[in-house]
């Protein structure tokens, strides 16, 4: 079974909590930094664009060292008090992740 862009973002805004970056950037960190989350591009960009909507992320379109266009994404006041919140709430399911690892552990590996 395989969940494609489970908490994505709170990952990005964990990521932007770091300093402003673009997209392609954000993609790419998604990609070396959680291979068991994996997260496309337009996962990330509609992400991006909800949690701008939601006033947790700004952006602004930027020049490039390449002289290219790029949108700049930064995390808000709000987006900080967001990724708290997303803390809390991934450090409740952690419990009960561990409660399921423990108890299988005992029950299920036990029994086989």
């Amino acid at each position: 079974m395989k969940h494609t862009g489970r908490h994505t973002g709170a990952f990005l805004l964990l990521f932007l909590a770091k300093g402003p970056t673009y997209g392609g950037d954000l993609l790419q960190r998604c990609e070396q930094e959680l291979p068991f989350n994996p997260i496309d591009s337009a996962i990330l960009y509609r992400t991006l664009k909800k949690l701008e909507e939601e006033g947790f992320v700004t952006s602004i379109l930027t020049t490039s060292p390449q002289n290219k266009m790029v949108k700049m994404y930064q995390i808000t006041l709000s987006g900080r008090a967001q990724l708290d919140r997303f803390h809390e709430d991934i450090e409740q399911k952690l419990q009960n992740l561990l409660y399921f690892q423990t108890h299988y552990a005992k029950q299920v590996k036990s029994d086989g």
